[in-house]
C-alpha cells in the first residue's frame, strides 16, 4: 500500500512537524529574495544573498555529518531548532527596527546558514531512527517527497504572504514554524542509535566517505548529476525575484505568480513519484527529469512572453523534482549504513548548496550578459552535463550497457 508508513504514528507525527516547519522555512527564503531585490535592484547582489544562506553547508554540514554518529541526536536536533528560533528572531527583530539594509541582511543570512548547516545532516538522517524499519524505504521517499514539494510551495505561499503581511510579518511567521519541529521531536520515539566510536579524526572520516563515493560508480554518477541540477537547473528559481521584477516588471504579484506555478510544478511531479513502485521505473523517471531540465532552463531564457515564463518555471520545477526525489530514493536504498551519515552530508550539501552556487554565478554573469541570455547558459551547461553522465553511466537507460 502506498505510503503505509503515514499509519506509524511516530512517523506522521515527526513528518508533520517537518513539514510545517519546511514551508516556513522556504516563505522566509523568497522573502529574503525578495527584500535583496527591493533594497539594491541588482541580480548579483540577489545571487550573493543566496549564497550566503548556503554558503556554510559547504564547509559545516559535512562536518557534522561525522559529528552526529558519535553524539544523542534528539538533543543535538533540539539544541539547533532552538538557536534557529533564536537567530530568526533577531532577524525580524532588526528588520522591525528598520536597521535591516543590505549590509545587515548579508550578515544576518550568514548566521542562518550557519545554523542550518548545523542542522541539515540531522535532519537527513535522524529519520532512519524514527520510521519502522521494516517501512525505510518508503518513509525515506515519502520524505523526499514533502520536503521538494515544500521547496516549491512554500516560496509559493511566501510570494503571497509578502504581498499580504509583508517581509517581516514573513519572517515571523517563519519563526513560529519552527515550533512545528520541535514540538515532534519532543513527543516521538527515537530509537537508540549506535555511536560512532572508530579511531581517526573528524578529517578523516569524512575523507572516507568521499572515497567510498568514488568507489561505487552509480553514487558517484548521482552525486554529479545532483550538482549539475542543482546549480545550472535549480538555480534559476533562487533568482525570480530578479526575472519577475527586473525581467517582467510584475512586482510581488508577478514572483508570487512564478512561485505558484513552481509549486505546482513541484506538487505534480511529486504525486508522479509517490505512485511509482518498480526500480525500472524511477530510474526512467530519473532520467527523464534530468534529460529535461536543461532545456527549460533555456526556455526560460528564451521566453519575451510572461506565459512562457510561467510554463518553464513550472517545467523546471517538476523536473528537478522527479530528478532529486528519485536520486536520492536509490540512494538511500543502496547505501552502506556504516557511511550513511558522511555521505547523506555530503548529499544535502550539493542538493541545497548547489541552487545557492548556481544564483551567484548567474547573478554576476547577468551583470554582464542580462539574465535571459545567463539562464540559456545555464541550460546549455545543465543538459551537457547531465546528458554526458548518463551516456556512460551503466546505470541510466541512456548508458550502453544500463542494467538499471
Amino acid at each position: 500500500m502506498p505510503f503505509e508508513v503515514l499509519k506509524d504514528r511516530n512517523y506522521a507525527l515527526y513528518l508533520g512537524g517537518n513539514t510545517v516547519s519546511w514551508i516556513g522555512t522556504w516563505m522566509q527564503r523568497t522573502a529574503i529574495g525578495w527584500l535583496s531585490w527591493e533594497l539594491t535592484e541588482s541580480a548579483s547582489w540577489v545571487g550573493a544573498i543566496v549564497l550566503a544562506q548556503y554558503l556554510p553547508l559547504v564547509f559545516i554540514a559535512p562536518i557534522f555529518g561525522v559529528l552526529i554518529d558519535r553524539m544523542d541526536r534528539r538533543r543535538y536536533a533540539i539544541a539547533c531548532l532552538l538557536l534557529q528560533i533564536l537567530l530568526n528572531t533577531g532577524l525580524f527583530v532588526i528588520h522591525a527596527l528598520g536597521l535591516l539594509n543590505i549590509y545587515a541582511l548579508l550578515a544576518c543570512c550568514v548566521l542562518l546558514g550557519i545554523g542550518n548547516a548545523a542542522y541539515q545532516p540531522i535532519r537527513l538522517t535522524l529519520i532512519h531512527d524514527i520510521a519502522p524499519p521494516a517501512l525505510l524505504t518508503q518513509a525515506i521517499s515519502l520524505n523526499a517527497v514533502v520536503f521538494n514539494v515544500t521547496r516549491v510551495v512554500g516560496p509559493a505561499i511566501g510570494g503571497f504572504s509578502i504581498g499580504a503581511f509583508g517581509v517581516g510579518g514573513t519572517f515571523l511567521i517563519n519563526t513560529f514554524t519552527f515550533l512545528g519541529t520541535l514540538f515532534a521531536l519532543l513527543v516521538v520515539h527515537i530509537r537508540p542509535s549506535v555511536r560512532n566510536t572508530a579511531a581517526g579524526s573528524v578529517l578523516f572520516q569524512l575523507l572516507e566517505g568521499l572515497r567510498y563515493i568514488k568507489s561505487v560508480p552509480k553514487f558517484l554518477e548521482l552525486l554529479i548529476l545532483s550538482v549539475a541540477i542543482a546549480a545550472f537547473g535549480r538555480g534559476v528559481l533562487e533568482l525570480l525575484p530578479a526575472f519577475a521584477g527586473g525581467v517582467y516588471d510584475r512586482g510581488s504579484s508577478g514572483l508570487a505568480t512564478l512561485m505558484a506555478v513552481a509549486g505546482v510544478g513541484g506538487v505534480v511531479a511529486g504525486v508522479l513519484l509517490s505512485g511509482t513502485s518498480s526500480r525500472r521505473s524511477l530510474v526512467i523517471l530519473i532520467t527523464f527529469g534530468c534529460a529535461l531540465q536543461g532545456l527549460f532552463v533555456m526556455l526560460l531564457g528564451l521566453s519575451t512572453l510572461f506565459v512562457l515564463a510561467v510554463l518553464s518555471i513550472f517545467g523546471i520545477a517538476a523536473m528537478s523534482t522527479l530528478a532529486s526525489i528519485g536520486m536520492q530514493a536509490v540512494l538511500q536504498a543502496d547505501l552502506d549504513s556504516a557511511f550513511r551519515g558522511r555521505v547523506v552530508s555530503i548529499w544535502g550539501m550539493t542538493t541545497v548548496a548547489g541552487p545557492a552556487f548556481g544564483a551567484s554565478i548567474l547573478g554576476a554573469l547577468a551583470q554582464v550578459t542580462g539574465l535571459p541570455a545567463a539562464s540559456i547558459l545555464s541550460g546549455v551547461v545543465c543538459t551537457i552535463v547531465c546528458i554526458v553522465v548518463m551516456w556512460r553511466s551503466h546505470f541510466f537507460p541512456l548508458g550502453r550497457d544500463s542494467t538499471l
